[in-house]
């Protein structure tokens, strides 16, 4: 099979985040490592992207964990694998177009990256956090919505954002997810306070908001339109102030705050899995570790020498308390 004449790498590049303009994201990623990629083929004179091959591309990849990002840093892995995995999609995106005859990124291997989720509410605190929104107000109903649904479902931001109407179904109690990672489709639970949250919302507060009858977005903002990754984001992080919780939260967070008070509560891992639509089960895996003060109170309960420290430290407290008491009877005999 043959190849299509392929243009310079300014005119390839401008073709490809022409393509990238709905995905802002991609395009912002493709725009940081594509230039230096090319200056790295250019110091190897290569000057035809047909002539890339995979050890150009490891060398590359050894650079950029060699190199320093911003402010002089070595650039982290997950940055790295965000990078390549950039560059990866743009010579998939040369071979579907015929410009290339091999893939010579096929099997570029992407740094791993084991990242425990940071810290999340405890569930006293998620239970403040969904009280925070006022309910007697339109946008009141509207948030606590989003942050009962964010933390029972475990959606995704752009998930989360996505949602149509046509997606919820009450009556039966689920929730399609669409283009999830991955571009998968995923069908969640959704009952209890996630889903009575949703109906006073659908009733009392959406038919507010929503000015034109054509709108098919679940969540949309004050305006009627759907509700924007920005406004997401500080909506939560409002919520989060409100209730005066002593980490930051953001929509992420009460993902990982779903999957952790499941797992804590006796969910099964892979259950799990698909809830929040992880490819992979060791990425869930990740929420099973033991939070540190659940494991210090196990300790002080069940080990041996533990509970000989603390029957000392109450009988010391106690004789502590019994003198304290004898003492303030001395001082009233004496007045």
């Amino acid at each position: 099979m043959r190849t299509r004449a392929a243009g310079s790498f300014a005119q390839l590049l401008d073709g490809y985040l022409a393509m990238l303009r709905l995905r802002p994201a991609s395009c912002f990623l493709a725009e940081l490592v594509l230039p230096r990629l090319f200056a790295h083929l250019r110091a190897r004179h290569v000057h035809d992207l047909r002539a890339v091959n995979e050890a150009h591309l490891v060398s590359f990849a050894r650079r950029l964990g060699e190199e320093p990002g911003g402010r002089g840093r070595v650039i982290k892995p997950a940055s790295r694998r965000a990078f390549l995995s950039a560059v990866r999609g743009f010579f998939a995106h040369l071979e579907r177009r015929r410009l290339i005859l091999t893939n010579p990124a096929a099997e570029l291997p992407l740094p791993k990256v084991q990242r425990l989720p940071g810290r999340v509410p405890s569930e006293a605190q998620a239970r403040r956090l969904m009280a925070a929104p006022f309910p007697g107000s339109v946008l009141g109903k509207r948030d606590r919505a989003i942050l009962e649904l964010l933390y029972g479902t475990g959606l995704r931001s752009a998930e989360c954002r996505r949602l149509d109407l046509a997606d919820v179904q009450l009556c039966e109690g689920t929730l399609l997810v669409r283009d999830g990672k991955g571009r998968k489709d995923r069908l969640v639970p959704l009952r209890g306070r996630a889903a009575a949250a949703l109906d006073l919302y659908l009733r009392e507060s959406r038919p507010e908001l929503v000015t034109d009858s054509r709108e098919a977005a679940l969540f949309v903002s004050a305006r009627g339109a759907r509700l924007g990754s920005a406004g997401l984001g500080i909506l939560v992080r409002r919520h989060g102030r409100a209730a005066k919780l002593p980490m930051p939260v953001s929509p992420h967070v009460l993902r990982h705050t779903c999957a952790t008070h499941l797992l804590k509560g006796g969910a099964d891992v892979r259950h799990v899995q698909q809830l929040l639509g992880h490819r992979r089960l060791d990425t869930t895996a990740l929420y099973t570790r033991v939070d540190i003060s659940d494991l210090q109170a196990v300790v002080r309960r069940a080990h041996p020498r533990e509970r000989e420290v603390s029957r000392r430290g109450r009988a010391a407290g106690a004789a502590a308390e019994a003198g304290r008491r004898q003492q303030g009877r001395r001082l009233q005999r004496r007045r």
